[in-house]
């Protein structure tokens, strides 16, 4: 090699340097990280966010698979329930349009010091590994979210993309593993209540009480009653609404015909105003064991406080309109109007509620402990003869002890 060849490869080598150095050295003068997305920039440079029609989460311990079908999307761990759209389209756009805060220099074996291991046990360590897939199983991205950061928003990781860890500008709230948590929420909403019907739990095929009223703005009077029976207010007051905008738990993969065909099961018939029958059947869920952290020796685990229920719901509605004799023409149109209106509104509710027939739901006790009460709950406790004197106005009488005086 001529002295000159070696010249010039030094030459070379010293540029090669300086122009290492320059960029260091720019890159701790702006702050910015020397990583594949910049600040201010998308985590993904492009996410096809519209081709997505599965997405799965991955936890420590949990993991759900949502799948897009031709009536919408569906939660494969509670056989293929309806999913909760919005939900799945904020996540969907937020992770296509979400923001970098920070970016750090760091590969994916550093992901562990910000809450990305994917072999730990504990969920806050672990993180969520949310994969999305396109129509024909190709993956149309990867991505690993950590913990929150202190700033605010949360450590993310794209599957491919090895030049850096971000912190973002959102916490993604919504983004779990639990199948729960992605459930659709529309639920059987029970309104202008004109009777309910219970029967004893362990013997559905006996009515134990029943209550009824002419209107929702009439009180309850309870069927059969002795003329010792009187109905409680407050037990009234919370029948009266009881399963309005109801919620449920989760949905059980039970079948229903376990729920209703078990002895222990209690029926629940309720009947409103405007023509809808709702059949419900109630089963205490088994009580869970308690972990044995909490379990003292010789003690009982607590019992669960969630029931398995399913309904049925059948609706019966006028289809004409009874017209006064001396209705007006322009009158009689109006109220045709607001009655074939009135008259889709049930019936699109019917239908809705229909859906959720063959269904086992999770209801927590407090969501339907009204109708889990016997007919001596709903009934005015008989007072004390005390209370009842004093409640009448009569004379309470005292006696007190003789005195002695003593002489001297």
């Amino acid at each position: 090699m001529s002295k000159k060849t070696v010249i010039i490869l030094w030459t070379i080598v010293a540029a090669l340097a300086v122009g290492v150095i320059s960029i260091k050295s720019r890159s701790r003068d702006t702050g910015e990280a020397l990583t594949e997305r910049r600040r201010g920039q998308t985590v993904l440079a492009s996410f096809p966010a519209a081709d997505v029609t599965c997405i799965k989460l991955k936890g420590a311990e949990q993991s759900v698979t949502l799948n897009k079908t031709a009536e919408g999307w569906v939660v494969d761990e509670r056989s293929n329930y309806p999913a909760n759209f919005t939900n799945i389209n904020n996540l969907l756009r937020t992770v296509e349009s979400v923001k970098i805060n920070h970016a750090i220099e760091a590969g994916p074996t550093y992901g562990k010091r910000f809450g990305m291991d994917l072999t730990a046990k504990k969920q806050e360590d672990h993180g969520v590994e949310l994969t999305f897939l396109k129509a024909d199983q190709s993956n149309a991205a990867t991505v690993f979210l950590g913990k929150d950061s202190s700033g605010g928003g949360r450590y993310i990781q794209n599957a491919a993309d090895t030049s850096g860890i971000y912190v973002t500008s959102e916490s993604f709230p919504t983004a779990s593993p639990n199948p729960k948590d992605w459930l659709d929420e529309t639920f059987i909403n029970v309104a202008s209540i004109t009777s309910i019907a219970a029967t004893s739990v362990g013997n559905p095929d006996q009515i134990d009480w029943k209550i009824t009223r002419a209107d929702e703005n009439a009180e309850f009077s309870l069927e059969g009653a002795k003329p010792e029976e009187k109905l409680d207010s407050n037990a009234m007051a919370t029948l009266k609404s009881v399963l309005t905008s109801a919620r449920f738990q989760d949905v059980s993969t039970a079948e229903a015909k376990v729920i209703e065909e078990s002895k222990d099961r209690r029926v629940i018939t309720i009947t409103t105003k405007d023509g809808f029958t709702y059949t419900i059947q109630l089963l205490a869920k088994p009580a869970a064991k308690a972990p044995d952290v909490q379990t003292q020796p010789g003690e009982t685990p607590p019992a669960e406080e969630d029931f398995q229920m399913t309904v049925k719901v059948e609706g019966k509605f006028a289809t004409e309109r009874s017209k006064p004799a001396e209705e007006k023409p322009e009158d009689a149109k109006a109220a045709d109007e607001a009655f074939q209106a009135s008259l889709k509104t049930l019936q699109e509710k019917l239908k809705t509620e229909q859906d959720f027939q063959g269904r086992v739901f999770e209801v927590s006790k407090y969501t339907i402990d009204a109708l889990l009460k016997t007919r001596a709950d709903l009934l005015t406790k008989p007072a004390a003869d005390g209370a009842a004197s004093a409640a009448s106005g009569g004379p309470i009488e005292a006696t007190t002890p003789p005195v002695s005086i003593d002489g001297p």
